[in-house]
């Protein structure tokens, strides 16, 4: 325990220095000078034990979490209805573009390394196909561009892509039954996780239907502000928990639900001190915790292990998401916040990480394939964070 206090004493001194100079100097938000600061752990070895320990897991994990609350908090709904069409037919594309040309390349180049099976192959890049919103939300917020139309299309797209992602571990839960050679671990059946996103689903409707009259409570009963934020914990951890309930990752989803209902709850004219409220425990108290625990997965050497295919997974990812950025929001965007759009779409995290876990620990894709995937979402993270950023520091994107 003792080495833990210690490691968080340092990772926010060091968020406070180098975060300082990154965001003064280089514009790069401050929070992710504990994201640098892990890489640096991470090549040299220290702190090791205390950040794979359960505890700063723990705090990780919620700090992740929370970061995905707050994107359903920040979410508009009346913007979101208005993209609706946008959202829907970029993730679509993006993901059908990247999950047809990443999976011809595994099956067609590289099948030794997803079982010989087209099936695995087409799973395997559609988890690649993702987007890491929780790493996107704080630059987002550091500019002030989370109620633009720039800012709600990619959590839009971020958040719509994680519902795609929990119906490819449905899927992959059926796997055994095609490919019995290799047992999925962990996960339950796919009718449960199916059931329970039902679920989740159902209650953010009849939540959001009920939130008008739960408005109209705390607008009368303003003077004990201290309700709003313990309504706003009970939000948040109800879901958490009603997601991980069968399926632990399923909580992903669960708390993006769940931002988006304490909103939904919360009355308009107390909202500015109520996000103050929500915005300390994601960005301040917790996100130097959960951005360590991101560069600290970084293992360069993985790198070396077969750089061919970290090259064409990096080719195919992020060609598509440029081409689908570019071609369908040119004319709303403009030709730069297009591409720099498909730039952060970039950031790969959460779910498809997991995904690619999974598939690996029950055999069906080799640990070259999996360590490629892996390094490619590390390499180009911090490039995209800096790129992403000193493109928003200049300039108003619609």
């Amino acid at each position: 325990m003792e080495d833990i206090l210690l490691l968080i004493v340092i990772t926010y001194s060091v968020s406070l220095v180098l975060g300082f100079f990154l965001d003064k100097y280089l514009k790069i938000p401050w929070m992710f000078a504990s994201l640098f600061f892990g890489i640096i752990l991470s090549f040299f070895g220290f702190f090791e034990s205390s950040i794979k320990s359960e505890s700063f897991q723990l705090l990780a994990k919620l700090g992740m979490l929370i970061i995905l609350f707050m994107i359903g908090f920040n979410l508009d709904l009346k913007e979101i209805k208005r993209l609706g069409k946008q959202i829907i037919m970029g993730s679509i594309l993006i993901i059908s573009l990247e999950g047809l040309s990443g999976s011809l390349l595994f099956y067609l180049g590289f099948p030794d390394h997803v079982s010989n099976s087209y099936l695995v192959a087409l799973l395997t890049a559609v988890s690649f196909a993702t987007v890491g919103e929780a790493v996107l939300l704080p630059i987002l917020h550091e500019f002030n561009l989370l109620g633009t139309t720039f800012g709600q299309l990619t959590l839009g797209i971020g958040t719509f892509d994680d519902i795609i992602e929990v119906l490819t571990l449905a899927a992959i839960a059926v796997l055994p039954a095609l490919l019995p050679k290799a047992q999925v671990q962990g996960v339950p059946n796919p009718l449960s996780i199916l059931f329970v996103l039902g679920c989740l689903l159902f209650l953010t409707f009849v939540m959001i239907k009920l939130a008008g009259k739960v408005r109209n409570i705390l607008a009368k009963n303003s003077n004990t502000p201290y309700v709003h934020t313990l309504l706003v914990l009970l939000v948040f951890f109800s879901f958490a928990a009603l997601g991980g309930f069968v399926f632990e990752d399923l909580a992903a989803v669960g708390v993006i639900l769940g931002g988006i209902v304490a909103r939904q709850l919360l009355p308009e004219e107390m909202l500015i001190e109520d996000e103050k409220a929500v915005n300390f425990l994601g960005y301040i108290f917790l996100s130097p915790l959960f951005f360590l625990s991101i560069g600290a997965d970084v293992s360069l050497p993985s790198v070396l292990i077969q750089p061919s295919l970290i090259i064409c997974i990096l080719i195919i990812a992020n060609t598509s998401k440029y081409l689908v950025s570019f071609l369908l929001y040119r004319k709303m965007l403009g030709t730069k916040y297009s591409l720099l759009l498909g730039v952060g779409l970039g950031v790969r995290f959460s779910t498809s990480l997991i995904v690619q876990h999974i598939l690996f620990s029950s055999g069906f894709i080799s640990l070259a394939l999996y360590s490629s995937l892996i390094a490619s979402a590390i390499i180009l993270k911090p490039i995209i964070i800096s790129i992403y950023s000193w493109g928003l520091s200049s300039g108003n994107p619609p």
